[in-house]
């Protein structure tokens, strides 16, 4: 929607522009992962209680679902480079923050402010990504618009960890990202605008609220998928670095940044094998295992076992992009070309909404019980959100 024939083929300076919207989607995302095995060091330091630090991903999804309603919608009315310099900005202003952090509020708002920017960074410039490729390069930009969150998400908690077995100074970590962002800013005027038909601010700020009637069966399927992977994904984002000093006597953001590195980025890897196994089988498949992997996770805590949990973390991770990829793959195959956007911020939606109800819900609990209890229960969490979705495939079935 809003897209000038002229986008589908090749503007002049089009692979700059894709240059560009990669650089800036994998360093925002980098920018959002990089606090994350920093928890504990700032638990220690500035006083932060295990609640503040389980609130930090209520904030970060609060700030993201303040803007994803309307944030695609509203690149087709201001154009796709001020929204990717918008989520810049965001990107930036986080940085900032995380660089003078001095209490547990402070860190909730970075995280907020952390969220809208890649909100942003998730509709505008995935968009902005595929507008830029041409057929030749199509593969490129897909890949990128799909997978670069991903790609960020492991650069930022690994960039982090890494850096942290030489120094302590982590504002130069946050100093780096905030300083390719505005680069990247800088470059944007150099890139082509793709939006050249735009639609106007009142209809780009209407939410989304409409889901058409012929994607209503399907969608319990695709919450069930998004909700159950992402609710446990979010517990890795919020409670790595807790979890990795109690259970398996991490001294050194290191480890944390596996076992978050670890629980995101194999799930690149899902979508291929869910081509070739087909959309319903790997449904099935990928919940058998991945709930499996979700109870062998708990065990290696329990037991304090820190390499089987890494590797098993992989096989979590792959088997969740597995039922990430089938549920989409779904909602695709009924729709038209002319839905996708919408159908894709359906997807996230549902998947951010009871993320966030059994985020809160993680954030209540870890003020009375133990990580191990409260990772096991937001696993029963997720494996009841998949029994409406498993109801109906089942109908369709018969």
């Amino acid at each position: 929607m809003g897209i000038d024939d002229r986008a589908t083929s090749q503007p002049p300076g089009a692979m700059r522009g894709a240059i560009v919207g990669t650089v800036a989607l994998v360093t925002v995302f980098a920018a959002a992962s990089a606090p994350i095995p920093l928890y504990a060091t700032w638990q220690q330091q500035l006083g932060i209680s295990a609640s503040d630090v389980s609130m930090t991903i209520v904030m970060y999804l609060f700030g993201v679902l303040t803007v994803l309603f309307f944030a695609g919608s509203l690149s087709d009315a201001s154009g796709r480079r001020p929204t990717v310099g918008a989520a810049l900005a965001c990107g930036v202003a986080g940085c900032l923050l995380f660089m003078g952090l001095s209490n547990g509020p402070m860190l909730q708002f970075a995280r907020f402010v952390q969220g809208v920017s890649c909100a942003l960074s998730m509709s505008a410039t995935s968009a902005f990504v595929i507008d830029c490729t041409s057929e030749r390069h199509r593969t490129f930009g897909m890949t990128i618009a799909s997978t670069g969150y991903l790609i960020g998400l492991t650069v930022g908690s690994l960039g982090i960890g890494f850096f942290a077995t030489v120094s302590t100074a982590y504002w130069q970590v946050f100093a780096v990202f905030g300083v390719i962002m505005l680069i990247t800013m800088l470059a944007l005027p150099f890139t082509p605008e793709t939006v050249h038909n735009r639609i106007t601010l009142k209809k780009a700020i209407k939410p989304m609220t409409h889901v058409p009637a012929h994607l209503r069966g399907l969608l319990p399927i695709v919450a069930g998928g998004y909700i159950s992977t992402w609710s446990i994904g979010f517990f890795f984002q919020s409670l790595a670095t807790p979890a990795s000093v109690d259970y398996f006597a991490a001294t050194d953001p290191l480890i944390p940044s596996l076992v978050l590195a670890l629980a995101m980025a194999p799930s690149a890897l899902g979508g291929p094998l869910s081509a070739r196994i087909g959309t319903r089988p790997s449904m099935i498949f990928g919940y058998s295992i991945m709930f499996c992997a979700a109870a062998a996770l708990e065990a290696c805590m329990l037991l304090g076992v820190l390499v089987p949990y890494l590797l098993i973390e992989v096989v979590f991770a792959i088997t969740s992009g597995m039922i990430l990829s089938s549920s989409l793959h779904m909602l695709i195959s009924a729709s038209t070309p002319q839905e996708n956007a919408s159908v894709v911020t359906l997807a996230n939606l549902s998947g951010y909404v009871g993320s966030t109800v059994v985020s809160t819900i993680q954030t209540a609990l870890t003020a009375t019980f133990d990580l191990a209890t409260v990772y096991a229960i937001i696993v029963l969490l997720a494996a009841i959100s998949i029994v409406p979705g498993c109801v109906a495939m089942f109908k369709q079935r018969g």
